[in-house]
């Protein structure tokens, strides 16, 4: 069974979580009480059910509605009166009209345990609104990402060769804006941190936020929304922000709505980028010429809910502030 699941065109997280399925090892209720970790088997999202894999996957009514909705779309199952193990096999066998149905399949079981996971543990938030709309997208995203990633005998392999980056102070007039987000641990709160500086690199205001429990992109745009809203509420002309999120730059500079389930946070950001009282440009940077904002972020993993602001720079950053204001450069590994 391990060869097949190997062989799944799929990320590799998932099909560790395949694995999981396949050898009942996937933390259900039903899962905890043989193992002595809970006391009940009940499914949470419908108490009088056992939630087994059967259930949790494919007959629990929030299950169904997902694939409800994906049938909808034109994306079905089949096999769908067989039994729990041979429709998780016929749908992962590729027998399908569509060839891709197998990595789209594996996609649907890994978010309807996500999203059993949130509501678990109050983090329904991170459900998006448009479920049929987030599955498709994230279909398309990732079967271009395995897409990229596979080798091609007729393209050039890309080469990484070594470069030194370092922090740069704007142009004259500007001020530059650096956000960053950050997790205490593997599954612990995430936090938001950021530095406002002028033009000769001289610190003008920081901030740090502790947001609980989101999603690592929802820290970043948080992190971005704060430090756009400092920015104005200081008066400033012309703003430089930088982060180190290809993935968040791309979402706050295309007009598609690639990320349903940030839709209000993007949309947020962007209405303040499009101010017309200040000129704005928004860039990448390298994590190693984001430090600062970075240990302002993990500051901001501790405490209680709410923004803390430096009007002087902290203790915990002035190794990295001083690295910048100095010009270090840091070693990094870019592909061509």
């Amino acid at each position: 069974m391990w060869t097949k699941i190997w062989k799944l065109h799929i990320p590799h997280r998932i099909r560790f979580f395949i694995w999981l399925i396949f050898h009942r090892r996937l933390l259900t209720n039903a899962e905890k009480v043989r193992r002595g970790l809970c006391s009940t088997p009940q499914c949470e999202l419908c108490p009088g059910d056992m939630e087994d894999l059967q259930h949790l996957l494919r007959e629990c009514p929030h299950a169904q509605y997902v694939w409800q909705v994906l049938s909808e779309a034109g994306a079905c199952c089949v096999g769908i009166d067989a039994d729990f193990p041979c429709w998780m096999q016929h749908n992962l066998d590729g027998s399908h009209v569509d060839p891709t149905w197998p990595t789209k399949f594996a996609i649907t079981l890994w978010y309807i345990w996500k999203w059993r996971c949130a509501h678990s543990h109050n983090a329904i938030a991170d459900i998006p609104t448009d479920i049929g709309e987030f599955l498709l997208f994230k279909f398309q995203e990732v079967l271009q990402a395995l897409e990229k990633g596979s080798p091609d005998a007729g393209q050039p392999r890309s080469v990484l060769t070594e470069q030194w980056v370092c922090w740069e102070p704007p142009m004259g007039g500007w001020t530059v804006l650096n956000t960053d987000g950050a997790a205490r641990g593997n599954l612990g709160p995430e936090g938001a941190g950021g530095v406002l500086r002028n033009d000769k690199g001289e610190w003008m205001t920081g901030f740090s936020e502790y947001l609980g429990h989101c999603s690592a992109m929802k820290a970043e745009l948080k992190a971005v929304l704060r430090g756009l809203n400092i920015a104005k509420d200081m008066g400033v002309e012309k703003l430089w922000l930088r982060i180190d999120s290809r993935v968040l730059l791309d979402m706050l500079t295309t007009q598609k709505n690639r990320h349903p389930e940030y839709h209000f946070l993007v949309h947020s950001c962007k209405l303040l980028l499009d101010r017309t009282e200040w000129e704005v440009q928004i860039t990448h940077c390298f994590r190693e010429t984001n430090q600062v904002a970075d240990i302002l972020a993990h500051i901001g993993t501790t405490g209680s809910l709410g923004v803390r602001m430096y009007h002087d720079p902290p203790r915990e950053i002035q190794d990295a502030l001083y690295a910048d204001r100095m010009g270090i450069l840091w070693p990094r590994r870019i592909r061509n």
